[in-house]
């Protein structure tokens, strides 16, 4: 993935329910929510209508595999190929997302089905495709309304599983220059060296 998992749910939900990307702003000059990553900074029940928070409850890792591979590209300065080795991590987990409606109104009860039939709906499919995680299309709902101390807020929690991968690359030092020892077994005479690029870089240091 190339993409926050959580900005892809938020992508999906805004378009499948057609909602606005912000309901403007408040007295204080900060940006009324519509759908957002949850957040403690994020004020929410400061307008009546629905609002939606994209969460992880929980992950699990199941594949954690590391890989080595080699590039030559060539040094602009010197014109000459170089090899650069870096290690590649993969992480493969399933993920258990919350999504979370609340509205003052009865938005939040009317459409919280919509949010569970946006999950197998065709643009949800082509977003897994592109960005190749997978969303497990059925789920659980829950009506927390009152939760949160108000009799007047409408809240309804869904959660679902979902696949994904995630690949991090850096550059490593992988076998070309390291320290070693050798011993010369007749004269028992120990030496610290360095080789780099298959070469003998330093001086032959006696121990």
């Amino acid at each position: 993935m190339n993409k926050d998992i959580h900005k892809i749910f938020v992508d999906i939900i805004t378009k499948e329910l057609n909602l606005p990307t912000t309901y403007g702003t408040d007295e204080q000059g900060n940006e009324i929510p519509v759908v957002c990553i949850r957040s403690q900074n994020i004020k929410l029940y400061t307008v009546p209508y629905l609002q939606i928070t994209v969460s992880t409850l929980q992950n699990k890792i199941f594949s954690n595999r590391k890989e080595y591979r080699e590039e030559n590209i060539t040094d602009p300065e010197t014109q000459q190929t170089i090899t650069k080795y870096y290690e590649d991590i993969y992480i493969n987990e399933n993920r258990t997302m919350q999504i979370d409606m609340y509205s003052k109104n009865n938005d939040a009860r009317d459409r919280f089905p919509e949010v569970q039939a946006c999950l197998n709906s065709t643009y949800a499919e082509q977003m897994q495709e592109k960005y190749q995680f997978r969303i497990g299309i059925i789920s659980d709902a829950v009506n927390l309304s009152g939760l949160d101390g108000s009799a007047e807020l409408n809240r309804f929690t869904i959660r679902f599983n979902c696949l994904t991968w995630d690949k991090y690359t850096k550059e490593v030092d992988y076998y070309q220059s390291f320290r070693t020892q050798a011993r010369n077994t007749n004269s028992n005479i120990f030496a610290d060296f360095t080789i780099e690029n298959n070469s003998i870089i330093n001086n032959w240091k006696l121990l």
